[in-house]
């Protein structure tokens, strides 16, 4: 169980707040700072350096500095995350630092100074009270207006606010008996589905990425590489492959560099009509309701956080 009494003294600085929501989803990242997460609705397993967690509406999560995650949406109901990403303590030098995913990067110059590691690179997981839920929700989702704002007091209200998640998630987190160890230990199989991952990831999406390749990329059978895909992650691996298509084609949305013709192109999908249904089918929206939506929100947050530097 944590020791609350270790985080008595943080004053949190946050970085970057988002909602996201998705009719499917799956993915790896690494952040440069800690991510606090909520499931405000479906449920997804989190997989965490090869370790699965099996999270639902209710839970959340606290995933420390640089600890790769993968994360794998579940069942039929969209996928609602509530995501805040902070530091346990505000400094100058961090707070230089800007939100993104450093999971191909050279981390020598982005470790996180030793104050950052009060979860001593473990996961805090907790169950919610019910009675507590939207009391959370309603503190969250005033911290994502303050976010997007730029009222007196902005910066407070993001301290405060983060302090309820933190406390709030600390005061119920669960503990994994041996047991649950036992059966979320890393296997043999979980070596080469991190291979194909990383693959995937490095790869230029307008590549061949059928099962066949990236299975001769990394030296073992489709038939073997589609059959842990499953029944590890509970997806196949073109529908891993199609999420990463997506999860880029939001990236590149986001950053105004490329229309949305353009991103069809650079994510490898045969036509703008083809890009567009597997865009709303895992999103739930077009790509161009995501642009009006999420792009026009996240522009006006980044350049005030900009201002305030």
């Amino acid at each position: 169980m944590v020791d609350i009494s270790e985080f008595e003294q943080i004053s949190p600085y946050v970085r970057m707040v988002r909602l996201k929501k998705e009719a499917s989803m799956s993915g790896k990242w690494k952040d440069i700072d800690n991510v606090f997460t909520y499931i405000a609705s479906g449920s997804a397993d989190f997989i965490l350096d090869g370790f699965r967690y099996s999270l639902q509406a209710g839970n959340a999560i606290i995933i420390p500095p640089f600890m790769t995650h993968v994360i794998i949406s579940k069942g039929t109901e969209a996928l609602i995350q509530y995501i805040v990403h902070f530091d346990f303590y505000e400094s100058e030098e961090r707070k230089c630092l800007i939100h993104k995913d450093v999971l191909d990067e050279d981390e020598k110059h982005l470790t996180a100074s030793g104050q950052e590691k009060l979860l001593k690179d473990q996961a805090v997981i907790a169950v919610i009270p019910e009675m507590d839920r939207n009391q959370l929700m309603y503190t969250y989702l005033n911290m994502l207006e303050e976010f997007c704002g730029s009222r007196l007091g902005r910066n407070l209200m993001l301290k405060a606010g983060c302090m309820d998640l933190i406390i709030a998630t600390l005061r119920n987190c669960v503990d994994i008996n041996e047991e649950q160890n036992n059966s979320r230990r890393k296997t043999k199989s979980w070596v080469h589905i991190e291979n194909a991952m990383d693959y995937i990831l490095g790869c230029d999406l307008r590549e061949d990425l059928s099962n066949d390749s990236i299975a001769l990329a990394i030296g073992v059978s489709t038939n073997y590489l589609t059959s842990i895909f499953q029944t590890y992650l509970g997806i196949s691996l073109h529908k891993y492959v199609t999420n990463v298509r997506i999860e880029r084609a939001q990236q590149m949305l986001l950053s105004g560099r490329v229309n949305i013709t353009e991103t069809a192109n650079l994510t490898g999908f045969s036509s703008i009509h083809v890009f567009s249904k597997t865009f709303k089918s895992i999103m739930g929206i077009s790509p161009s309701q995501f642009l009006d939506e999420i792009v026009t929100k996240s522009n006006n947050a980044d350049r005030f956080t900009q201002l305030q530097r």
